[in-house]
């Protein structure tokens, strides 16, 4: 290096950057006396002849070089010393191949920019600079997209069918502590046999009597059928009931995230439940409900994503409800997966086959063949759940004016008074070339945009109030 003798404000411009470990000589214009540095920590300065000395750098940082010529006269230069990172580029040129990773020391740190295909290979390059320093600054760009479009179905189909038969019935003689009842829907108990019920009871002369007493067995459940004696004072109720249910979840929630970064998605609400306050006076807590989905991508190049995904769909569940207050009915998964964009995986599934049957007779009397069903019920209960959960990654990006769909409710239009109260219809009929107000997706920019038409066979709120085929739902033309 050939620098020339300069007043010192003048040469302070002048920067020598040397690599830590290493050392530049320095070829001066002029005899040189001497020659000194400001830190001895970070450079070290050996003047081999009178004109030219060897600068060494010992430790990153910057200080100054003085120099001293025959006449006293100083010049003083800036000296930076920075890590040396020729084998770092090389390892990483080696160990990240397609890969345009630039290293710059800076201080006592490191940071890396450029352009790498995969994130596995940023990762790979950010561990090899890591070797020289911890302190690496990673601005790495990962090629392609990086936004990720998550589809998520939640599918659950869930049977039951239910058989129940029995018989239920009381005798009464002309003295009401006489009447003894028999039911079976709920568990017999013999002692309570001849026990007085609290009905209505024929008496002998025509008239209706109350009973007050309500130690027997009651009739829990309404009768199919019920067969009256007045005379004799008996009657029987017969109960059959068969009972086919059918419950279909389906939720579809669509959510898009950047690169790296955890998203969540909710529709639904929150359900109060009272929990005990600090003061000891009732408070409240909420809990969510509805169709909920969370998930963190990680776009590892060649179209791979890494997905921590958490689907989940809940409601309200009164049967588990506790002072009023609903329990919650949940299905949901949470897991990692790997997969290309544009695949699809199951990431749970469940099928589930409850059967459950019972059985309610009198000793004796229940166990004699045929005529046994008169003092026996029988219940029978099936119910079949089948669950699954489908996701499928989708690397995207931002859509020109043309792409963009129609949102629903776009062209929905207030009805006027003849469309709502002489036709019934829910739904005003926008002009064709109308833009409503709610038409913020259509602009003048790109004119190719296209109005909004809903194809005949989809249903709309065209026509009188409630649900209708598709067929009807058609515009008359």
């Amino acid at each position: 290096m050939q620098v020339n003798l300069q007043p010192v404000a003048e040469a302070a411009a002048t920067r020598l950057s040397i690599p830590a470990g290493r050392g530049v000589l320095v070829d001066v214009s002029e005899p040189l006396k001497r020659a000194s540095v400001a830190n001895p920590d970070i450079a070290d300065v050996t003047v081999l002849s009178p004109r030219q000395l060897l600068v060494a750098g010992k430790a990153p940082g910057i200080t100054e070089l003085v120099l001293w010529d025959g006449n006293e006269k100083q010049v003083a230069f800036t000296v930076i010393v920075e890590m040396d990172v020729t084998e770092i580029k090389e390892a990483i040129r080696r160990a990240v191949p397609g890969a345009d990773v630039d290293v710059r020391p800076v201080r006592e740190s490191l940071l890396l920019t450029g352009v790498v295909p995969t994130v596995d290979l940023a990762e790979r390059a950010l561990e090899i600079a890591r070797i020289l320093t911890p302190n690496v600054t990673n601005q790495l760009t990962i090629a392609g997209e990086q936004q990720v479009l998550l589809r998520c179905t939640v599918a659950e189909v869930n049977k039951s069918c239910t058989r129940q038969l029995g018989i239920n019935g009381w005798l009464a003689g002309d003295n009401v502590r006489d009447m003894f009842a028999v039911n079976q829907i709920d568990g017999i108990n013999p002692v309570n046999i001849g026990a007085a019920r609290e009905q209505n009871i024929l008496t002998p002369n025509g008239m209706i009597f109350a009973t007050d007493r309500t130690d027997g067995l009651p009739l829990r459940a309404a009768p199919t059928l019920s067969l009256g004696f007045p005379r004799v004072q008996m009657q029987l109720f017969l109960q059959a009931m068969r009972n086919n249910g059918l419950v279909r979840v389906l939720a579809e929630p669509n959510l898009v995230a950047l690169n790296g970064q955890e998203a969540r998605f909710i529709v639904g609400g929150e359900i109060p439940y009272p929990v005990p306050a600090a003061t000891g006076t009732p408070g409240v807590e909420f809990k969510e409900f509805g169709i909920q989905l969370r998930f963190l991508p990680s776009v590892i190049g060649r179209q791979m994503v890494r997905l921590t995904v958490a689907p989940t769909v809940s409601e309200p569940d009164f049967s588990l409800a506790l002072n009023g207050v609903p329990g919650l009915r949940s299905r949901g998964a949470s897991t990692t997966i790997e997969l290309t964009s544009g695949s699809t995986i199951a990431i749970a599934g469940l099928l589930s086959d409850d059967i459950r049957g019972s059985a309610r007779k009198i000793p004796a009397l229940g166990d004699v063949p045929v005529l046994g069903a008169l003092f026996s019920s029988v219940s029978y209960q099936r119910s079949t759940t089948e669950l699954v959960i489908l996701v499928t990654p989708e690397l995207v990006s931002g859509m020109s004016p043309d792409q963009v769909p129609t949102v629903p409710g776009q062209h929905i239009t207030e009805p006027n008074d003849f469309e709502l109260m002489g036709l019934g219809l829910l739904e005003g009929k926008p002009a064709p070339d109308e833009r409503g107000p709610e038409a913020a997706l259509e602009t003048e920019i790109d004119p190719r945009v296209k109005k909004y038409s809903s194809p005949p066979e989809q249903m709309s709120l065209h026509g009188p109030w409630g649900h209708a085929e598709a067929s009807e739902a058609a515009p008359a033309q």
